[in-house]
């Protein structure tokens, strides 16, 4: 009896050995999973943006995964409802940190600046891809923030010089009353007068209220040419009725906040026929044709609303961060590796790498020889400043039979 109890523990011993030793293989090898987080308004006044948004995360992940993982792991993430609300927006932030325990996170869309006081004292990276406020440059934040978006000082001097080549001599503008609609008014309104325009009002409103006579009446005062409109759908689409409807303002140009057909439809098409405005563009570039290919196949249909291309490109640039750090730098401190090799793998020099399973293919197997690369995103050059800044190309868009067209895009430093 003793004898085959020994016999039986013998082949217990054994077994898990040969189990123990079959998982390191795996280890050595890559495998596993690594889970970053995204911090999205995927309800509240920037829903369709956000839930837009989450098609090119979700784009990217699966492109990623396609093409081997990050140091062959599976990249994988958990999303965060940020409700296009300040007090949500670091809730959601905390439990991504704390709970979740990520290392990098895609996002906020806005107000970055309620984010970065929990994710960097904790060396979570934080990529944002669309909160343009040119604040957010001197934010204290140990370079854990960055975003993959043009500064307002760049969308707010085009965004000027069109109110004045499309014409308009005197302007008025009402924005929403929160570090974005703040500072993009004020860059806005200088860059009109730049031109030679004048601006007769400026005043600021609250997203949520029944109606916005007030300020509409008081901006109409002296007959501007332009009512410039910085805010977001649902509380824009408000404003919009009630100024047509009472006879206010017939002429609108618009920034990145309003660049939504959900409003054309919301409002009606043919009062908005031929409006102008301006949001993030893209180069024409093989990356960019690459995405917005990739984007249709998997969604039948084109990005509805501006961003996903920049989020998309944020996702891609963490998982060749974490492929350039390297295993040990991952398990020991995976924020901060990210953080140091984001310039790595974004900045020149080094091999060409666009959005493209393949091109990710590659990058993985560069990083792995242990040659330079530079990933040309689908936005645009992600070329990291020392502030986490990138210069990305602005596009000015019109209104033209229901739908949002391009013109042009345009880079100004």
């Amino acid at each position: 009896m003793k004898r085959k109890i020994l016999l039986s523990a013998l082949l217990v011993f054994v077994f898990a050995s040969l189990l123990l030793a079959g998982c390191g293989s795996e280890e050595e090898a890559g495998g596993g999973e690594i889970t970053i987080g995204a911090l999205l308004p995927l309800s509240g006044d920037l829903a369709e943006y956000g839930q837009n948004v989450q098609q090119g995360i979700n784009l990217a992940v699966k492109q990623i995964n396609e093409a081997g993982g990050p140091l062959g792991m599976e990249l994988k993430v958990v999303f965060r409802d940020s409700q296009t609300d300040p007090t949500a927006l670091r809730d959601g932030a905390e439990k991504l940190v704390n709970v979740d325990q990520v290392p990098a996170i895609v996002g906020p869309m806005i107000r970055t600046d309620v984010a970065t006081p929990i994710t960097a004292p904790n060396h979570v990276v934080i990529i944002s891809p669309s909160n343009t406020p040119t604040w957010v440059t001197e934010l204290d934040d140990d370079d854990y923030t960055f975003r993959t978006t043009a500064s307002d000082a760049i969308q707010g001097k085009v965004l000027g010089e069109l109110a004045y080549e499309r014409g308009y001599r005197t302007a008025a503008i009402l924005y929403i009353n929160d570090p974005y609609g703040g500072g993009l008014a004020e860059s806005t309104g200088e860059a009109f007068e730049q031109a030679g325009g004048e601006v007769l009002g400026v005043a600021a409103y609250e997203p949520g209220e029944v109606t916005y006579m007030m300020q509409l009446e008081e901006l109409a005062k002296g007959d501007p040419d332009v009512l410039v409109l910085i805010g977001y759908p649902e509380s824009g689409v408000v404003i919009l009725r009630q100024a047509l409807s009472e006879g206010l303002f017939d002429q609108f140009l618009f920034p990145d906040g309003m660049q939504s057909e959900q409003i054309i439809e919301d409002v009606g098409g043919d009062y908005l026929e031929g409006m102008y405005g301006t949001g993030p563009g893209a180069a024409e570039t093989e990356s960019y044709e690459n995405y917005l290919n990739a984007y249709e196949a998997e969604y039948g249909e084109k990005p509805a609303t501006a961003y996903t291309e920049n989020a998309y490109d944020g996702v891609v640039v963490i998982a060749l961060a974490i492929a350039s750090a390297g295993e040990e730098a991952i398990e020991e401190d995976p924020g901060q590796a990210i953080r140091d090799h984001m310039r790595v793998v974004a900045n020149p020099s080094g091999e060409i790498i666009s959005a493209s399973v393949d091109d990710f293919k590659k990058a993985f197997e560069l990083i792995g020889q242990g040659e330079e690369i530079d990933y040309e995103g689908a936005a645009g050059s992600i070329d990291f400043d020392e502030y986490g800044d990138t210069v990305t190309p602005i596009l000015i868009w019109k209104i033209e039979n229901g739908a949002i067209v391009p013109v042009r895009s345009e880079v100004s430093e």
